[in-house]
This record gives structure tokens, C-alpha cells and sequence, in this order.
């Protein structure tokens, strides 16, 4: 008969295992400071399963969910000497979508913000095999493989051969999942991927991305012009999503010199 002792072991292992299953162990933290009557930064890019933190700095605030100084209802909390931060957990529902907020007291004066919230696409490790082994995404869509057992590698590169540029990480019991954020400049191409150890069980896979090209248009309209620039300023310092052009994790003087080196007008 298994003692208390042992069950509460198998159980406490068996909580971890979920977790770390689900990937809420990996999930981000974004942070957004109010300052004055400003949220900093304005725009943050996210995924379902992140976490959005308020932190107060003065004054007398809300996080209220909702475009043109209007509640949507998603979520509405003071930010206040009481109340000096808010959580917010971005929903599954919420992907693909830009959750637009505001201050109720000051949005009127401009303070008001945005999470554009990407998708993303879990790819299982089955055995010697990945699933769903070809997927489609979009840039600043977030890859997640997620490992079930033995040691794996996710590695970027054709017929067994590391293309040694996109990815190359282990899917093993101290490292169970591996998420890539696509990166804008791979729009219009086809990765391929495989486990380093199991190639020769055709372990592979595939990760097609739609999109223009040309990633200094940020909007792919054709053009690399002012609609361009205005979207690499207005998303200044946030964390991947199209307009991090060099896919280094964020919005800065080097995606903006990319739009200007590829101006179209």
C-alpha cells in the first residue's frame, strides 16, 4: 500500500508535469508603467497565457479595457495609492486581435494603450515525429514545440543539414519546450526543420510563412513609405510583432534604419 508520504510525492510530480505541459511555466511577463498620465510603453506585443502588469507610479488611474474612451468589458481595474498594480492574464480568445485600453479619468489627455496579441501554434513531439509535422504562420506569430519524452532537438535546415540561422534548440526532460517568435524578414519563405538525434526517422517539419517579402513594409502594401515609419515609431521598444524588421526582439533605430534604407516612397 503507497504511503501518504509517496502519494503526496506522486502527486506534487504529477501538478509539475502538468504544468510545465501546459506552458504556463513559460509564459511572458510585459510591464507597463504608468507615468504621469501615460502608459510606457504605449504598445506591447503579447501571446495568450502572458501576463500584463500595471505598475502605478502616481495619481489616480484605471486600466479599462476598450477603444475611443469606451469599455469593452475585458477588464477594468484602478491604479492608485490602493491599488498599485493590475494583472492581467491575456486569454486564448484574444489571439490574432488588438486589445485597445485607457485611463477612464485621463483619455481625454491621450492616455490610452494597446496589446496586439499574436498567435500561436503549439507543434507536439510524438514519439519520432512532430504534430502537426506543416504548419502556416504569419511573422510575429509565436512557434511553441512541446516535448512528451526522450531527447530531441528543434533544428532549422533541410535534409539534415543545420542551415545554422533560423533555430537550434533541445526538446529534452530539462528543456521541454522551445518557442520562436517569426521574425518579419521570414515572410514569403519556407523553414524547414528537423530533430538533430532522429532525422533519419524522418523526423522533420515544416513552418511556411505567408506575408510580403520585403519585410521593411511593415504593412505589405507594396510600399515601403510614411505608413511604414509611422508603424516602427508608434511601436518604439516593444518586443517582437512586424515591426521589429530584424526580428532582434525589439523596436528600435535599427528597424527604423531598415525602413529607411528600403524607402519606396
Amino acid at each position: 500500500m503507497m504511503k501518504q508520504s509517496d502519494r503526496q510525492t506522486v502527486l506534487s510530480l504529477s501538478a509539475t508535469a502538468a504544468l510545465l505541459l501546459s506552458g504556463s511555466a513559460f509564459s511572458a511577463e510585459h510591464v507597463v508603467t504608468q507615468q504621469g498620465v501615460t502608459f510606457v510603453p504605449a504598445t506591447i506585443d503579447a501571446y495568450p497565457g502572458d501576463t500584463i502588469r500595471w505598475v502605478y507610479t502616481g495619481g489616480t488611474h484605471s486600466v479599462t479595457s476598450g477603444a475611443d474612451c469606451t469599455p469593452s468589458g475585458l477588464f477594468d481595474s484602478p491604479l492608485s495609492i490602493k491599488n498599485t498594480e493590475f494583472v492581467w492574464t491575456v486569454p486564448a480568445s484574444a489571439a490574432g486581435t488588438t486589445v485597445d485600453y485607457y485611463c477612464d479619468p485621463h483619455c481625454i489627455f491621450g492616455q490610452t494603450g494597446s496589446i496586439r496579441v499574436g498567435t500561436e501554434h503549439v507543434v507536439t513531439q510524438t514519439g519520432f515525429a512532430f504534430s502537426p509535422a506543416a504548419i502556416t504562420v504569419a511573422p510575429g506569430d509565436r512557434v511553441r514545440w512541446v516535448r512528451t519524452g526522450g531527447n530531441h532537438t528543434v533544428t532549422s535546415g533541410t535534409k539534415c543539414t543545420a542551415d545554422g540561422a533560423s533555430f537550434d534548440a533541445p526538446l529534452t526532460l530539462a528543456s521541454p519546450e522551445f518557442s520562436w517568435t517569426v521574425p518579419a524578414s521570414a515572410a514569403g519563405s519556407t523553414i524547414g526543420y528537423f530533430c538533430a538525434p532522429h532525422c533519419f526517422f524522418d523526423m522533420v517539419g515544416t513552418i511556411t510563412v505567408v506575408g510580403n517579402a520585403n519585410p521593411a513594409d511593415v504593412n505589405g502594401d507594396g510600399s515601403v513609405n510614411a505608413a511604414d515609419l509611422a508603424e516602427v515609431l508608434n511601436s518604439w521598444g516593444a518586443t517582437g510583432g512586424a515591426a521589429d524588421i530584424d526580428g532582434s526582439g525589439t523596436v528600435n533605430a535599427a528597424d527604423l534604419a531598415m525602413v529607411l534604407g528600403a524607402w519606396t516612397g
